[in-house]
């Protein structure tokens, strides 16, 4: 059974309310959380129409084998990344938006090249790939507005637009369509020091499957997929929080960085 209107309304608010104000809530009340995907896409849609900013692209969240795994027929989860908060590689994003506790995730991702109408029954993949202009390297800011956000329910974390915020944009993968994208070396650096490593291959998620399930996710909701949007499908290595970090750089071996600059 679907929520009501007012407990749609009750859980959208609170995380609408934290979004303004760049603070957390301990958690959604019992009363109002959502108990599946469904539910979750409907505090999600209430919560992007409260927030009203313009969508740069797209990712997909817990889409590693074990996550997916440990999430079953409600998983993974998705939201959109915002255009305020996405910046070319070697740009720079405010600490005031993102906060400490954004969480640092390296990504493979795509730039879309090509517009794909929503419609029925979605997209198979070799027609999301044809749309595609480049795979290319990412950072995502991910900014939960639900504190202790890893211990969380994911439906929690799907409601909260799946803590999606900001991206960076960094360069093309070079062949990508003949590369095996989850075998690339990854390091995250803060201020120049390692903090994260490309996690091991059974816990990396398959990019294209990634994209496509986020293509025809969004697609199901009547969601135009535009030309230029970036499509970002999860974490290659383990994220972190910024913390009082000042450069963040995702270094993708045989690839190049891709590098932002927090600024207070």
């Amino acid at each position: 059974m679907a929520l009501n209107d007012a407990q749609v309304t009750q859980a959208a608010g609170l995380l609408a309310d934290a979004f303004a104000n760049r603070t957390t809530i301990d958690a959604l009340p019992a009363d109002c959380g959502p108990a599946n995907a469904a539910e979750a896409t409907q505090i999600q849609v209430a919560l992007l129409e409260r927030i009203g900013l313009a969508a740069a692209g797209y990712k997909a969240g817990f889409t590693n084998p074990p996550m997916l795994e440990k999430a079953g027929p409600d998983g993974p989860m998705a939201g959109v990344m915002f255009q305020d908060f996405t910046v070319e590689n070697g740009g720079s994003l405010q600490r005031e938006d993102i906060g400490p506790g954004s969480l640092v995730e390296a990504e493979v991702s795509f730039r879309m090249g090509a517009d794909l109408p929503a419609r029925e029954g979605g997209y198979s993949e070799d027609e999301v790939l044809a749309a595609v202009d480049s795979a290319i390297i990412g950072i995502e800011m991910a900014v939960p507005r639900i504190a202790d956000p890893l211990n969380q329910p994911m439906m929690h974390l799907a409601a909260d637009n799946g803590a999606a915020m900001g991206f960076v944009a960094g360069p093309d993968i070079p062949d990508w369509p003949n590369r095996d994208l989850k075998t690339l070396d990854i390091e995250l650096l803060f201020d120049g020091e390692v903090v994260s490593v490309g996690m091991p291959m059974p816990a990396r998620c398959d990019e294209v499957w990634s994209l496509t399930w986020i293509v025809n996710h969004f697609s199901a909701r009547g969601v135009v997929i535009k030309a230029g949007d970036y499509m970002t499908t999860g974490a290659a290595a383990a994220p972190k929080p910024l913390g009082h970090a000042s450069e963040v750089v995702a270094r993708f071996v045989g690839v190049g960085d891709v590098q932002v600059r927090i600024e207070d």
